[in-house]
């Protein structure tokens, strides 16, 4: 049964994570790749690299992209594996620090010029990207199953929602069975079903 809750919340996050599609067209077809192996990832790109806008390139002018510190106390940050993992940092340093992921599922991006990628570490979490000049930026962190924990809050799958309100506070916005909490450009999100956690996500407000 969770193995199920949890693959319904992959399809989910999947759906609405990889930078804020809006509908395919022509130009972006409907379709996804699935890299498995190596990445060639560029081992010069740093993690204090901040998204810079390519030249010649109008596509992008519809997407709100702050360049804030995310490593502050204003901001979500999650460690894995003793790896600090911020959002809207170039993804590069993490997959340095963590090694190749077990795989890298990828699809034309609808927001931006290139690819959004999905890199995956066993059943623990992914990293979802979208794409910037040479580079891709970390914008969504999602759990998939209960070994790993929020950094802050000690909080994994299956918690109650009394324990996220315990350790977060009730400084919240809810929709939906989706406890939402805010700190400057980031979020940390917890759907809920039946008063347990089935779905937890860090990710950065590209948008507004």
């Amino acid at each position: 049964m969770k193995k199920l809750v949890l693959l319904l919340v992959l399809i989910i996050i999947a759906t609405f994570a990889l930078a804020a599609c809006g509908g395919q067209t022509e130009d972006s077809p409907a379709q996804t790749t699935i890299v498995t192996g190596d990445g060639n990832v560029d081992s010069d790109a740093g993690q204090g690299d901040e998204p810079s806008e390519p030249e010649g390139s109008d596509d992008n002018d519809n997407v709100n992209l702050v360049e804030d510190d995310a490593h502050s106390p204003d901001a979500f940050v999650f460690t894995f594996r003793d790896v600090v993992i911020e959002m809207n940092k170039n993804v590069t340093y993490v997959i340095n620090q963590l090694g190749e992921p077990d795989g890298v599922f990828e699809a034309p991006s609808c927001a931006f010029d290139g690819i959004d990628r999905i890199f995956a570490y066993g059943t623990a979490i992914q990293i979802y990207t979208y794409p910037l000049g040479d580079n891709d930026y970390i914008h969504t962190v999602a759990f998939f199953d209960d070994t790993v924990r929020t950094t802050d809050g000690r909080i994994r799958l299956y918690d109650t929602v009394e324990a996220v309100i315990n350790a977060y506070g009730d400084d919240y916005e809810y929709d939906t069975g989706m406890y939402t909490f805010t700190r400057g450009r980031t979020v940390l999100e917890f759907l809920t079903a039946d008063g347990v956690v089935i779905g937890i996500s860090y990710r950065y407000l590209i948008d507004g």
